[in-house]
Formats: C-alpha cells, structure tokens, sequence
C-alpha cells in the first residue's frame, strides 16, 4: 500500500509539471557580437563602416537589460557614402540578365539556411520575440522570398519586358520591424535590379548580420547597404542624387483585428478567451512560450489600448491577470521578466447590404457564410484564418495600412518604371510655401455674355452629369494660339470641388456594382460620339496651333484609346492562386473610389480621354481638371457624357491649376490623386497627400508622350487605376 500511495504521489506530482524544449543558447549570437568587439557599425559596399566621432545607442537585452553592443547612429555623411555605394552598384547590378540575378538570390538564400541558427537566436535576443516565433515562420519563409524572386528574376525579360528597375531604394525601418517584413521589401526590389539602402534603428543587428552574408558572397558588393540611424536621418536619404523610391516599414500596433457575424460572435468569443488563457508568456528563447517579452514600453502600449477601449465604451476580457514589470507568477518566473499583451479585437459584422466599410488593418473575418469581400476596403482578407502569407500571393493595405504591395508580380512593379521613362531627379524646391501654394486665386471676370466678344457663351462646370454656373460666379478667358479671345470657361474653387466630390461619391456604388461588360458598352458608346463630334473637337485643337491633319489624328486617336480601355474592362476577371496546401487566394482588383486627375497641358483632348478612359474602365469615379491652356476640347466631350453616362460618374472642373491642384490634394473625400503639372505641383500633391494618405501619381514636371502606346496607354496606367485585394480562403483544419 505505501508502495503504491508513493507511485501515486509520484504521478500526481509529475502531473503537475510542464514539460518544454530546452530554451535556446544565445552563445552564437553573442559570438558574432564579439568578432565586431561588441561595437556595431553600418555595411556599406561590401564590407563594415565604423566612423569615428560618432554618438552611440546601446543594443540591449529587453528582459535583463544587459548591454550586448553598441551601434554608432549614422550622419549625413555616412547616408551619402552608402547611397553612393548602391548607385555605383546598380551601374553592373541594374544591367545583369535576370538569370545571373537570379543565381544570386539563390546563393543568398543558401547562406540563410547555413547560418539560420544564429539569425533566429540573434533576433529574438534582440527583440524578445518567441525565438520558435522567428525560426518556424520568418526564417523559413525568408529563404523561399528569396527563391521564388529568384524565379520571377530568371523569367523578368519575357514577364516584364517594357519596364526596368528604378535604381537606388531607400527603406526606412521603424522601431518595431521584424527581419520578415524587412525581407518581404528587400527581395522584389534586388530581383528585378534594383540596389538597396536600409535605415534601421541603432540597436538592430539582425539587418546586419543580413548585409554582412550577403556581402561574403562577394562579386556584387554594395547591392545591400545597411545603416543606423534614428527616422530623423529619412528626408536626407529621400534627397540623395541617385534614389529612385523610398520605401517604410511601420509600426504595427494593437496587432489583430476580427470582424465576427453577429450568429457565431458568443462562440467565437468562448473559443478566443480559452486559447488567450492558455498562452504562455516567458522569455524569448524559451521555445515553451506563445509569446515573448518586449520590454517595459510594450507592456504600457498594450496597457493604453486597453483604457482607451474601454474609455469608448468596450467589453474588455482578461483571459489572463497580465504581469508588471519586475513582478513574478505561473506565466512569468525569472525576476524582473517583461510580459507583452496578447491583445484582439473583436467586432461585429452585418452580413445584410449596407455602404462598403473602411478597415485599415488587415482583418480577420470569422462567419459561417462568405461575406462580400468589395464591402472590406483593405488589402488582404482571411477568412476563419489569420496571418496566412505566401510569397506568391500579394500583400498589401490600404489608407492607414500603406498603399505599396509586396509579393506576387504586385509587388514586382513597385520597384520598376516603364522602360525609357526618365530617372527621378531631386528635385524638392526648398522656396516652394506650402501654407500658400495655390491658395489665391488669380483676378477674375464676372460670368456672362456681356463682358467682351465672346464667340459663344460661357461654359460652365460639369458636376453631377449637367453644366452649372461656378459658385464664385466668375469665369477666365481662353486664348488661342494667335492671343484672340477663343471662349470662356467657368472659374471652379473649392466650393465646386466639394460638390464635384460629392457627386462622384453619389455615384461610386452604381458603377461599382456594373458589370465589366456594362462599362466597356459605355466607353465604345462615348467612343462613337467623339468620332461623330470630330469637326468641332479638330476645329477646337487647330485654335491652339495644332496643325489640323494632326488634331484629326490626336481626335482619332482618343476614340482608339476609349475602345481600347473598354475591350480590357470586358476581359477584366479574378485571379485564383491556390498557396500550397492552405486553400484558395482571389486576388481582386478593385477600384480606388473617388479618383481625382489634373491633367496635362499638352495633348489636351488626348492625355484627357487617356486618362479618364483608364480610371473609369477599372470602375473610379472621376472628378478631373483638364488642359488649362485649352480645355474646350475636354468641355464638348462632357456635352455627350452628359447623355451617356450616370450623373456623377465624370466631373470637369476648370479653373486655376494650382488652386484646384491645392483643393483636390487637401480633401479627405478624395481617395486617389493624379497630377500631371509642375514640379512645384507635384511636390505640393505629395506633401498634402501625405496628410490624408491618399495614393497619388505626379509626373515632377516631366513631359510625357501621350501619343505613344506605352506612356498614353501601357500597363502603367491600369496599375494605377486600382489596388488589388487578396482574400484567403483557407480550407481544413
């Protein structure tokens, strides 16, 4: 009976204990540390830069707060060092067949699995990520980023011929990155040609250790460059001779999101609180923990999401009594262990019709039936899934989320321009006021017949499928090409903009919901009317100086151009991927919504149907400012859209540039933005736009051939006119 009360006792008290891998040695991660003297510096063209006189930042363990090294933060001068070690780079990189880059990438991914130990143990030291976190997923799905560019590289001459690689590009890291997302940025831009500079936060070595393997492989030193310095360090790369695109990593705070039908929210909840109560928080390297500890500051940001939620009003559920820092429990043994939140958010999804729904994040959706996915504006949807990605399938956001794309030939096309198109300059114009660019509006006439010999009567604004009179009930003077009074035109401001933008919201959901077979009648039914409307259109351009044989050509032109557009929304469709074994993925194109468009001075009847031809076929509605030279042309255009298409879908405003230029780019309602004008414009459209994270397309002042099929009606275009959604399907357990 002892006997077997002590073998019970001792089954009871093994029961009680929990069994876990072995937690990781950090010994190699600090051995590399030490071959650099515990003294960090940047990778610049191949080998270690470590100026002198430089301000230092410790890298810190986030648990003990153990100083493992330091890192010098970078100066102007170091910025330009490896901005010109890229560009110098790019001369033998850019010019490569893409097989040869290709053979590159592979060996690149090769060396990652030969070190993969000490990538994954340096990052979550580093971090105080869950090191199984970072060598289960980000380590492996690296190295395929990695092989499959190599693939898209190897086949770039036949899949993308007409454009070629930027050049130089800048990414900007932020404080909270993981080497994954660096890796999803990194690998499109070196297959297609591009050479990369990074800006990463002092303290992150994991990037370096990235540009020294990459280094030892020699032949191609400088195609990685890594340097570290504090966000501030940003403007100074964007404005190196040599960088074509500058690229951010966010933050990503407050972690997942899940829209749940309203029928399964009570089990979804039951089910989400269960396995929240089962996560083990812990250090880092223990391969035992959910979740690793990201220090003091992760633990307050995770503590304010949650006193803000309930400030509006939230149920909040503690599957957990979260630990403070220093203080000790089941979930947290070592003294003064750090614990992060496991934070979600759960909200609840009405499957009946109602106006589509901006979600920045990229949610999940719970639901026991397939909610229609055009309702989500965001770039990537899972449904009864989260965080599924695949190198092959595009990921992107939208608004708040970001608008670039990474992955699948999407996110190709972010590092490459058409083929011939002119190398971005720098070209920010340090006089140009932003407070005061476009804000006044040049002196005017009263609207009317009576003031001078007008041939005609006034034109007036398109806005909401009919010509009105301008709210400011004033018009300008259009000139031809000889100085004699041709017309009138209304001067638009920003009352009329708001109505232009007002109308085109008004009728996004009708020519959202048409058929691409429905827009593409309507654009060969406007091409018909242009051609009928040739005389006066011809008539029109021969004012301006267009010599008449070429306005009839620019006229027969425009018409191709409508049929053209129409013929690709007819044969507009999904595309379904199918990522391993995980399910199908629809990748959707969709449109922007309200797409705003300065147009061009020069071609002024052909930049103008090109244009609005390729937003409208992809579904935007449009509110467009034409030629400010000549936009009668643009103007009895609108006398046939007025009969053919649904009020609201294209509105014309004409007025001063630069002041429905300085409307349109500060409007929140306005979703997308081209501007073909000034480089003074063009800056202004970027800065503004900034503020209210709209996508935006500027030409910097740099003429473009309309009359050409790759820069009048390429692929460019279609790219521009809408974002792709990808939405997971996944199927299984």
């Amino acid at each position: 009976m002892a006997a077997t009360h002590a073998q019970r006792s001792t089954r009871e008290i093994f029961a009680t204990l929990e069994y876990g891998p072995v937690p990781e040695s950090h010994a190699c991660a600090l051995a590399w540390l030490d071959t650099q003297d515990r003294h960090l510096g940047h990778y610049v063209n191949g080998k270690w830069l470590k100026p002198e006189h430089r301000n230092s930042v410790p890298c810190r363990d986030p648990i003990t707060g153990e100083n493992l090294a330091s890192c010098p933060q970078a100066q102007a001068e170091d910025v330009a060092a490896a901005v010109e070690a890229a560009r110098t780079a790019w001369e033998n990189w850019g010019g490569l067949p893409g097989a040869s880059r290709a053979q590159y990438l592979t060996r690149l991914a090769k060396m990652i699995q030969k070190h993969q130990r000490l990538l994954w143990t340096l990052e979550s030291l580093v971090t105080g990520r869950a090191v199984r976190e970072v060598r289960d997923r980000d380590i492996p799905l690296a190295q395929q980023l990695l092989q499959c560019h190599a693939v898209q590289a190897y086949t770039q001459e036949e899949t993308l011929a007409g454009w070629e690689p930027m050049g130089v590009i800048g990414l900007i890291l932020s404080p909270t990155f993981s080497f994954l997302e660096m890796m999803w940025r990194i690998c499109p831009a070196l297959a297609v040609g591009c050479t990369v500079v990074v800006l990463v936060p002092p303290g992150s070595p994991t990037p370096l250790l990235l540009a020294q393997l990459a280094g030892e492989l020699g032949s191609f030193p400088g195609i990685l460059n890594v340097i570290n310095g504090p966000a501030s360090l940003g403007p100074i790369l964007a404005s190196q001779p040599g960088v074509q695109k500058v690229t951010f990593c966010g933050a990503v705070e407050g972690g997942l999101r899940l829209l749940i039908q309203e029928s399964v929210w009570d089990e979804t909840m039951r089910r989400l609180q269960e396995r929240m109560a089962r996560l083990r928080g812990g250090r880092g390297l223990d391969g035992a923990v959910d979740m690793g500890a990201r220090g003091a500051a992760a633990h307050d940001l995770a503590q304010r999401y949650v006193r803000e939620a309930q400030s509006q009003g939230a149920q909040v559920s503690k599957a957990y009594r979260p630990l403070a820092p220093g203080e000790e429990g089941p979930g947290n043994p070592t003294p003064g262990l750090e614990v992060s939140i496991p934070l979600s958010v759960g909200l609840w999804v009405s499957l009946h019709p109602a106006p589509p729904t901006i979600y920045p994040l990229q949610p999940s959706v719970l639901a026991d039936v397939l909610l229609s996915p055009d309702r989500l504006r965001v770039g990537t949807v899972w449904i009864n899934a989260h965080g599924l990605r695949h190198p092959e399938v595009p990921t992107g956001g939208c608004k708040e989320s970001g608008s670039s794309w990474h992955g699948g030939p999407d996110g190709l096309y972010e590092y490459l321009r058409p083929s011939g198109t002119p190398a971005r300059l720098p070209s920010l114009s340090e006089n140009l006021n932003y407070d005061t660019f476009g804000l006044a509006v040049p002196l005017t006439l009263p609207s009317g017949p009576e003031i001078g010999p007008s041939p005609a009567a006034p034109y007036g604004l398109f806005i909401g499928g009919r010509f009105q009179a301008p709210g400011a009930q004033s018009s300008r003077r259009i000139q031809d090409s000889k100085g004699n009074l041709h017309a009138y035109v209304a001067e638009g401001g920003a009352k009329d903009i708001r109505g232009a933008v007002e109308a085109a919201h008004q009728a996004a959901p009708g020519w959202v919901s048409q058929p691409p077979g429905a827009r593409a009648s309507l654009l060969w039914a406007l091409a018909s009317a242009l051609e009928r409307r040739e005389p006066a259109l011809a008539s029109a351009l021969e004012r301006h100086g267009v010599e008449l044989k070429t306005a009839k050509v620019e006229v027969e032109l425009s018409a191709r151009r409508l049929r053209a557009w129409g013929a690709r929304a007819q044969a507009q469709g999904h595309l379904l991927q199918v990522a391993e074994l995980r399910g199908p993925v629809l990748r959707l194109r969709e449109p922007l919504g309200v797409l705003a468009i300065v147009c061009p001075d020069e071609w002024p009847l052909l930049a103008f149907v090109s244009l609005l031809a390729a937003a409208l076929a992809h579904g935007n509605t449009v509110v467009l400012v034409p030629s400010g030279v000549c936009p009668i042309p643009a103007l009895e255009v609108c006398q046939d859209m007025a009969t053919l298409l649904p009020a609201g879908l294209v509105n014309v405003v004409t007025g001063d540039r630069d002041h429905l230029t300085r409307c349109l780019a500060l409007h929140q309602d306005v979703q997308a933005l081209w501007y073909f004008g000034s480089a003074q414009g063009s800056q202004f459209v970027e800065w503004a736009s900034a503020g209210n994270l709209k996508p935006v397309w500027v030409n910097r002042g740099r003429p473009r051939a309309w009359d050409q099929e790759a820069q009048g009606a390429g692929p460019e275009l279609g790219l521009r006119a809408a974002r792709t959604k990808a939405l997971w399907l996944p199927m299984g357990d």
